[in-house]
């Protein structure tokens, strides 16, 4: 087994250029659409004009700031203004006592949302100046802060169903989608070899030899673990550490997440090889594959947002939808080890029947 295995390695080292590009490309794909988040915006450029001291807008500007709808960047006029005009913000507010203005190059669709955002918070405001006339002395402000905090009524809110509220977060989204659709590649295309040597003759020299044909297999499966493994373990190190990606705090989590998916890759890549008795019908079959399993998966968009029946039902037998379920359910939703048993128990059961079925197969078949 461990002579297989230096030797997959080896043939590595002679050609490394494919499973350097299935690396490559997953850190292009997630860095470019990770980056095109439409939950993230970028902070309002706003600046007070002469009828507005410099306290008040500062105070404006922390009023502003208190929610996390905007975010709001208090300049000098002249510094908004040409930003705007570069292109460089998409708009600009400008304070002033009681009223505001929204500045614009071309015209923006995330205006209205932010026309709405400060009307309402004018007019609160508006309504707070008004009762401190009425009631001289009165900290109203702080009162209302208070009511806020404790408020009369509390409003709990769940869905018919029972099951948690729907959490989206693009980069996570890219990052374990792309991860977990480039890795299909890497793994499937390292099991290649097998089709290769039974059609060159190189196996039965091998079955030859003092390696077990069982070894020979541990030691092709297990290559094709260590790359897969590796590549995502790579890309899931590199965006948490270095491209600071929120990930959450449990990381060994994910990672074991990760080894289990790469368990029933390798096994379903093990099957489909016994399918196919030739390498350009694998290489052929293999994009169209993987493509499609991401696409139902859930790896390009969240599965959440899909309604049709039939491509659910689909989805519930791909290790992708499970990979992507559990890895989520770590990031997003810090769900505990109970509930993450169902995904991780599918892809481990899901590995064990495709590696018994494709040893089987193989064994029966001619080349």
């Amino acid at each position: 087994m461990i002579s297989v295995f230096l030797l997959q390695w080896q043939r590595f080292r002679r050609a490394p250029a494919m499973i350097l590009s299935f690396l490559v490309m997953t850190v292009v794909f997630v860095a470019l659409l990770s980056g095109n988040d439409p939950a993230e915006r970028p902070p309002i450029l706003a600046y007070a004009d002469d009828s507005l001291g410099e306290a008040a807008a500062e105070e404006w500007l922390a009023s502003l700031n208190e929610t996390e709808e905007f975010e709001f960047q208090l300049m000098r006029e002249k510094q908004v203004r040409e930003a705007v005009s570069a292109g460089d913000a998409p708009l600009g507010l400008r304070l002033m006592d009681g009223d505001y203005r929204i500045l614009l190059a071309a015209d923006d669709v995330s205006r209205f949302a932010l026309e709405a955002f400060l009307n309402r918070k004018y007019q609160q405001e508006m309504r707070l100046g008004q009762v401190e006339q009425q009631v001289p002395g009165s900290d109203i402000r702080t009162q209302a802060a208070a009511a806020m905090k404790e408020p009369a009524l509390q409003v709990v809110t769940s869905t018919l169903d029972g099951k948690e509220e729907f959490q989206y977060d693009n980069r996570l989204q890219m990052l374990f989608g792309m991860t977990l659709f480039f890795s299909v590649y890497t793994i499937m295309f390292s099991l290649v070899k097998i089709v290769e040597e039974k059609k060159q003759g190189t196996w039965n020299r091998l079955i030859l030899s003092p390696v077990g044909k069982l070894a020979i297999y541990l030691g092709h499966l297990a290559y094709s673990f260590a790359i897969g493994y590796f590549q995502i373990v790579l890309i899931f190190v590199l965006f948490k550490y270095i491209f600071r990606f929120d990930v959450g705090d449990r990381f060994g989590a994910i990672l074991l997440i990760a080894a289990c998916y790469t368990f029933a890759i390798v096994a379903l890549g093990l099957l489909v090889t016994s399918l196919l008795s030739r390498p350009p019908q694998l290489k052929a079959v293999i994009p169209i594959m993987a493509t499609g399993m991401a696409m139902i998966g859930g790896a390009f968009w969240p599965i959440e947002l899909v309604n049709n029946g039939m491509l659910l039902a689909i989805s519930k037998v791909l290790p992708i939808t499970y990979g992507l379920d559990a890895l989520k359910g770590v990031a997003l939703y810090n769900r505990s080890w109970p509930e993450l048993s169902e995904p991780i128990s599918f892809l481990l059961l899901f590995g064990v029947v495709c590696i018994g079925i494709g040893i089987s197969l193989m064994e029966r078949r001619t080349y």
